[in-house]
């Protein structure tokens, strides 16, 4: 474990990773990036969405003995949407950050974004900037914008997704009673940020640092999907439209 670092230990988060058939590889490095974190004082919910599964992952899950680990199986494939709902239902921290299976916290993430939430209390949730790197080991940045006013914000969300999921922390009184749309197969993340900045008028924005790796895996996207997502998306945006009262007149 690396050293210890308290400065905003006085309020508690929660990590909330939902998990389905995950490589072990992959699911341990994950883990590893959690537990390897210089902000120390959360638990972590695990939420495993693959009962099926559920033996081999908690032996996993496990092994690592470390008392912040909450294993939380799920008693039937609900989806990632559902998964996800489930821990941050359970979640006990007055922050909740979310990470996927597969990719990789920076070392500094949670200190640099539980700093930065105690320090804005007008920000109702948080992402930033990523490494999406590739199984040759080649990467790529994933910019996503810093959002300074409302205004901005709202506009960004008709140039794609403004917040990369598994980077996000949210703070959870901004969450309230919302959750993730187990409607949306692809796109309920954007759903939840759309509701939460244009139904509940909560500010968010992005840290200009990389503070995740993101996995992208060699097996691609079907065209299904992708037209899924387009449908989605074009949802989303009409609901958006219906609902926006300060984008641009």
């Amino acid at each position: 474990m690396k050293g210890e670092i308290r400065n905003y230990s006085k309020t508690k988060l929660s990590v909330v990773m939902p998990v389905y058939q995950t490589c072990e590889i992959y699911l341990r490095e994950a883990i590893e990036s959690v537990l390897g974190q210089t902000y120390l004082d959360f638990e972590f919910l695990i939420v495993n969405d693959s009962p099926q599964d559920n033996l081999r992952l908690e032996q996993i899950v496990a092994s690592y003995n470390d008392n912040r680990i909450i294993w939380v199986p799920c008693k039937v494939n609900g989806g990632i949407a559902i998964a996800s709902n489930i821990g941050i239902d359970l979640a006990q921290g007055s922050f909740i950050a979310i990470i996927d299976h597969d990719d990789i916290c920076i070392p500094t993430r949670f200190e640099q974004q539980v700093r930065f939430l105690t320090k804005n209390p007008e920000i109702g949730f948080v992402g930033g900037q990523a490494e999406a790197f590739y199984p040759d080991n080649s990467s790529v940045r994933l910019d996503y914008l810093t959002s300074s006013t409302m205004k901005e914000l709202k506009q960004s969300f008709f140039d794609g997704v403004p917040f990369l999921n598994p980077s996000v922390m949210f703070r959870t009184s901004a969450l309230n009673t919302l959750r993730y749309n187990s409607h949306y197969k692809v796109c309920a993340d954007y759903d939840l940020f759309a509701r939460l900045v244009f139904a509940k008028n909560i500010m968010a924005t992005n840290l200009p640092e990389v503070i995740l790796r993101y996995r992208f895996h060699d097996t691609n996207t079907s065209l299904n999907q992708y037209l899924l997502a387009e449908e989605e998306t074009n949802e989303i945006q009409r609901w958006i439209l219906q609902h926006d009262n300060v984008l641009i007149k």
